[in-house]
């Protein structure tokens, strides 16, 4: 059993993903968040790992680092993330993260002692250079992507129903901008991992389970379909993605081997 660590916007499948991992026996965490409407089979993330990302990315939020921040009428935004928000935090594709504290690193190196794990979080895709300086071993990275469009919309949703975003702004423009922004840095930092470590994942792939066999070589396990439920894929594409998301998104297409749709 390879070690894995799960990674991609959030919205984009990396739930689906790692409840098929810990449906093989992977170990994605303590005191996992309960399921609720929008993941019913469950989110697979937990406090510690949430949480050392948390700490990482807070030195990164927009309002520390910039005079003036957008305002909006809600008491939270990507510009100005709460604590449990930053999955959702404005970083411009530009802004370098350079500082871990040593507690921080501390906690890392803890929990990647753990055997057989299968750590989820959309923040992964910001700092995964310092969970990267800290691996002894070789776990594999898999990265999820899914429809810009489906994703957004899912986000919107997720803002407007989950209790700990009710004071948060989000609107379909900015939430493009959030998931251009996160894969840039997501790209940036796989670019020094050797690609054999590395592997791109459409949700459409894992739906048909056509990537599955793959990925059982891959991780040296057995993956099963039948945690899929295809029928929990309600959302729809609607609207038109920007140029710049679009030709990310196809270069991502490109990596996990998915005609573009």
């Amino acid at each position: 059993m390879r070690n894995c660590l799960i990674m991609g916007f959030g919205r984009s499948g990396t739930s689906l993903m790692t409840g098929i991992l810990s449906e093989a026996g992977y170990f994605a965490g303590e005191n996992l968040y309960p399921a609720r409407e929008s993941n019913p089979k469950g989110f697979f993330e937990n406090e510690v790992i949430n949480g050392i990302n948390e700490k990482i990315l807070k030195k990164y939020d927009y309002q520390r680092l910039h005079k003036e921040i957008p305002r909006f009428h809600q008491r939270f935004s990507p510009y100005a993330p709460g604590e449990g928000h930053r999955w959702l935090s404005y970083i411009s594709p530009d802004c370098r993260l350079t500082e871990c504290e040593a507690d921080i690193r501390e906690a890392i190196a803890k929990a990647l002692s753990v055997k057989g794990y299968a750590y989820k979080d959309p923040r992964f895709n910001y700092t995964l250079k310092f969970w990267e300086e800290a691996i002894t071993d070789d776990p594999l990275m898999i990265c999820m992507v899914r429809q810009p469009e489906i994703t957004v919309g899912s986000i919107i949703r997720e803002c407007q129903v989950a209790g700990y975003l009710s004071e948060f702004y989000i609107e379909a423009e900015l939430a493009y901008q959030l998931w251009f922004n996160s894969y840039t840095h997501l790209l940036n930092n796989l670019s020094s991992i050797s690609s054999d470590r590395i592997l791109f994942v459409h949700y459409e792939q894992l739906l048909t389970g056509s990537v599955l066999p793959l990925l059982s070589r891959k991780l040296d396990v057995d993956l099963d379909s039948a945690f899929c439920d295809r029928q929990l894929n309600r959302s729809s594409a609607a609207g038109i993605r920007p140029d710049a998301v679009d030709r990310l998104y196809r270069t991502l297409c490109d990596f996990a081997a998915w005609p573009v749709t």
